[in-house]
């Protein structure tokens, strides 16, 4: 063997140790995340109960079916906590990160919507356990609150016509 050959078996070997060094270390900042997440949810059952609300449930999963072409495709999402506070129930949903407790971000918005369409909750609590700040998220979709409006307006308008004509007739026509 020459330099040659023992110039490349190096660069071989070192690259293959820089790569398994790599591949360690971002192992490892990942379970260090995770064991941030983890600390993070117990810390923020604490938070929620010291701010009133009742844990009523840990990691729930929930299935979603959704249709394409007629064909049903099943998956789940797993809330962090179900809480309940005066009669209302919400998904709480704890982020330990830096940018992650923002719930104008697209991805956490996105997450925080199916969350609100899965569980059908009165709302969703963002928790950021990095400012131990709880933020109440709900969702307004542009046309539903006037559909609704509508409905109860003609529910309302309709039974009010019909008392009205009740009223006419007991009164003033069954004299005739």
């Amino acid at each position: 063997m020459n330099v040659t050959d023992y110039f490349i078996i190096g660069m071989i070997i070192g690259g293959l140790i820089i790569y398994y060094l790599l591949k360690k270390k971002k192992s490892l900042s990942i379970k260090r995340m995770l064991r941030k997440a983890r600390r993070g949810e117990q810390k923020a059952i604490h938070l929620l109960e010291s701010n009133g609300y009742t844990v009523t449930g840990a990691q729930e999963r929930k299935t979603i079916t959704t249709w394409i072409n007629g064909k049903p495709y099943e998956n789940h999402v797993r809330a962090d906590y179900l809480v309940k506070k005066r009669g209302k129930t919400f998904v709480a949903e704890v982020k330990t990160g830096k940018n992650a407790p923002r719930p104008t971000l697209a991805d956490t918005r996105r997450q925080l919507m199916e969350y609100y369409l899965a569980y059908g909750t009165d709302g969703i609590l963002l928790i950021d356990m990095e400012r131990k700040k709880i933020n109440e998220v709900v969702f307004a979709v542009s046309g539903r609150e006037e559909k609704n409006r509508f409905v109860l307006l003609t529910v309302i308008t309709g039974t009010i016509g019909l008392l009205c004509g009740l009223l006419l007739y007991k009164y003033f026509l069954s004299s005739f």
